[in-house]
């Protein structure tokens, strides 16, 4: 890695660090020099503003996100187990990649235009896989059929309208199983047959 690469990532991480105590909002360009030991025009230099910065974090969260969920999901043979996967590995990480959790659920940071497209893009990204997941499980005979981005779509809101829920108690010990009956009633239902 060169060396203009290095510092980057140096300052890359400290923000990280001061976004994710701090916030957006209220993290200034002087206490991210200060966390980079670095004299505020030399951030300027790599760096053309605070949004330039947190922009960098979070996607390089999203990165990091993005690749811990396909390698719980490819880990899975069955389309109901890459269906828990998800709801668990996200549960278990996202806690930890606060900046990007911020971009996601944070509307005052959606008038930050990377943000908008940050959203869309996730957004649109999830539906697919959970409409990929669901296709597998028709094709192999175990989900009915249906539509299959409809239901990729309710699920994806109904995940969405819990994870904060999940978030708060992502050390329960019982989390595994509590995870695994929502799924099978958002799958199965609650009507006895």
């Amino acid at each position: 890695m060169a060396k203009k690469e290095k510092v980057k990532q140096k300052i890359i991480t400290r923000a990280s660090e001061i976004f994710s105590k701090y916030g957006y909002r209220k993290t200034t360009m002087d206490d991210i020099a200060e966390k980079s030991d670095m004299g505020k025009s030399s951030i300027y230099y790599y760096f053309q503003s605070k949004e330039q910065i947190f922009q960098a974090v979070v996607l390089q969260e999203a990165i990091i996100f993005r690749q811990e969920i396909m390698t719980a999901i490819d880990k899975q043979e069955n389309p109901f187990e890459k269906l828990k996967a998800y709801v668990l590995t996200r549960t278990q990480i996202v806690h930890r990649l606060v900046n990007f959790d911020n971009a996601l659920q944070n509307k005052k940071l959606m008038v930050l235009d990377f943000v908008g497209r940050l959203n869309n893009l996730y957004n649109t990204e999830e539906v697919r896989l959970f409409q990929k997941i669901l296709q597998e499980g028709k094709d192999i005979g175990i989900f009915k059929e249906y539509d299959s981005e409809l239901a990729a779509k309710a699920i994806v809101m109904a995940m969405k309208g819990m994870e904060r829920n999940f978030m708060l108690h992502h050390d329960d010990p019982n989390l595994n199983r509590k995870i695994d009956q929502i799924i099978d009633i958002i799958l199965y239902g609650i009507a006895k047959k």
